[in-house]
């Protein structure tokens, strides 16, 4: 196997709590040492994360340190960033997320199909204090099943992972503002006729994406609002003819599951309207208990520890089902703020 030059590419704003994680991290990585080189780009930070990456840069070689002074937005740190790599591989990874070792040797091995143009790991969810962390585990093991089965049926992923994920420096294009950066990488390798692929041995360790509810709306509403506009720059991959199965699966995946919303609140409503009909009132009243049900876990279940006798299930259940509606109060925000055509380019990370 050939062991080809890597840079890794950290953007970070703030983060005075983990950037000194994450460069011990980068020195323990099993890469030949010649071949592996760390950028990271301060994206305007004010607290002491300027002083300690820069203290790592004069200790070792291996670490180049660039800080803009003003906040420019993650896209633009990841342009500018790209620049200063020296690799033939890019690998793109967060100041929160902690790598196996073998993590950077895996992703390389897959290079060596000319026609991989890019691949992510998998992120597993270590012990955070999320109060909604049991349904984000739950939609990470989904999702991660979602890229296995793409990966078996030989596509190119259509579900893209933003913690960990490597490209050909010689395919990167330039990210426009107002896009989710690895959905839109892996997007415009594929619309250069490479594959992008994904392998879960590389793994990624991260705390709960989302610290709360009103942390995971925010979140969504960002994601799905600028992979919608991702989406639209490379709308040409819904070219079936030319992309093939890829494209009715980018289809499914990326737009019709952001349309679920949509289709809950007209069931919602239709049984309502409907309800003088036994079977509609059967069928409003399920989803009335339902909803009560998954929206009672912040008030009660929660409360219950894991190991609460009897009641582990039924508070697994209400996590996953309120994770889930808070989600698609997020999906269905995100979707009218993508119509609005108002981009989001700059937001201030929550990584604690």
């Amino acid at each position: 196997m050939t062991e080809k030059s890597v840079s890794m590419l950290v953007v970070f704003r703030n983060a005075e709590t983990l950037i000194e994680k994450k460069i011990h991290n980068f020195l323990q990585l099993k890469y030949p040492s010649d071949q592996l080189d760390l950028v990271l780009v301060s994206d305007g930070s004010t607290d002491a994360s300027r002083q300690m990456a820069g203290a790592a840069e004069t200790r070792n070689s291996r670490i180049r340190f660039f800080h803009f002074d003003a906040h420019q937005g993650k896209i633009a740190c990841l342009n500018f960033g790209i620049t200063q790599c020296k690799g033939d591989l890019i690998v793109l990874t967060d100041v929160d997320a902690i790598l196996d070792s073998e993590s950077i040797s895996i992703l390389n091995a897959c290079f060596e199909d000319a026609s991989i143009g890019g691949v992510c790991g998998r992120r597993v969810v270590g012990k955070t204090r999320s109060k909604i962390q049991s349904g984000q585990k739950q939609f990470i093991q989904w999702d991660t099943l979602i890229k296995k089965l793409e990966m078996e049926n030989a596509m190119s992923i259509t579900s893209h992972e933003g913690k960990l994920y490597a490209v050909r420096k010689s395919l990167y294009v330039t990210i426009p503002p107002g896009v989710t950066d690895d959905a839109f990488l892996s997007l415009s390798i594929v619309r250069q006729g490479y594959g992008f692929g994904f392998d879960p041995d590389a793994v990624a360790s991260i705390p709960a994406p989302s610290r709360d509810t009103r942390h995971e709306l925010m979140r969504r509403k960002r994601i799905v609002s600028t992979s919608l506009n991702g989406l639209w720059i490379n709308r040409s991959l819904f070219n079936w003819r030319r992309y093939g199965f890829f494209s009715a699966g980018l289809f499914i995946n990326k737009v019709l599951r952001r349309m679920v919303p949509v289709f809950l609140i007209f069931v919602f409503v239709s049984s309502l309207a409907l309800s003088d009909f036994f079977p509609m009132a059967v069928c409003f009243w399920l989803q009335v208990i339902g909803y009560g049900y998954f929206f009672s876990y912040p008030l009660i279940w929660v409360r219950l520890p894991d190991t609460a006798r009897g009641f582990g299930w039924a508070k697994k259940v209400a996590a996953v089902g309120y994770f889930f509606c808070v989600g698609m109060a997020g999906t269905l925000w995100g979707c009218i703020h993508f119509f609005s055509k108002e981009k989001i380019s700059k937001w201030d990370p929550i990584k604690e």
